[in-house]
């Protein structure tokens, strides 16, 4: 059986006014539709679950973690694209254009996430491992991994949360989000 990253959108955050969004934590419905995903059998296969620094992403890691007693560690380079960058790369499509725009801000971003999540797999060498991170953070690694611009539908056509598999094998997505099956 080869190893997998477990790629997980977290859950539904409690939106506080004037509150920067990486202070937001979950919702009591956030904490509930965590659940379900936490109680899924292949945790039990999981080494580790790593989460961006932001709030309701470290919530949705603690509530998976707590319920298969693995260890659970913040790492920086997993955290959400500034707004800037989501601005002028992410969602800014060309005019007349499905496709995303990168600009090389959004860029050096991407290859961030990228090297990050290469370091996990190394750390993690024959183990299944989880990250949990924001919509922006992901779409910039799928776009990596499906090697095309994702477009804006797909970006926010993730739920909630989600969780997406990748075989460490292949960097194929395999199962949930963006999958091509």
């Amino acid at each position: 059986m080869s190893s997998k990253l477990y790629v997980l959108h977290h859950s539904k955050p409690e939106k506080i006014p004037g509150l920067a969004p990486a202070a937001w934590r979950l919702s009591r419905v956030g904490v509930m539709l965590a659940i379900p995903i936490a109680e899924a059998s292949f945790w039990s296969t999981v080494n580790a679950i790593y989460h961006c620094p932001a709030l309701a992403a470290m919530q949705t890691a603690q509530i998976v973690a707590g319920r298969w007693q693995m260890p659970i560690r913040q790492v920086a380079d997993l955290g959400r694209l500034p707004m800037q960058e989501l601005t002028r790369g992410l969602l800014g499509q060309r005019a007349g254009s499905g496709n995303l725009h990168f600009d090389k801000d959004y860029t050096a971003a991407q290859e961030r996430i990228v090297r990050c999540v290469h370091r996990l797999a190394q750390q993690n060498v024959g183990y299944s491992f989880a990250i949990v991170s924001h919509r922006r953070t992901i779409a910039a690694l799928y776009s990596h991994l499906l090697g095309r611009q994702i477009t804006r539908e797909e970006c926010r056509s993730l739920r909630m949360p989600d969780l997406s598999v990748v075989d460490l094998e292949t960097w194929q997505v395999i199962d949930g989000f963006l999958c091509n099956k």
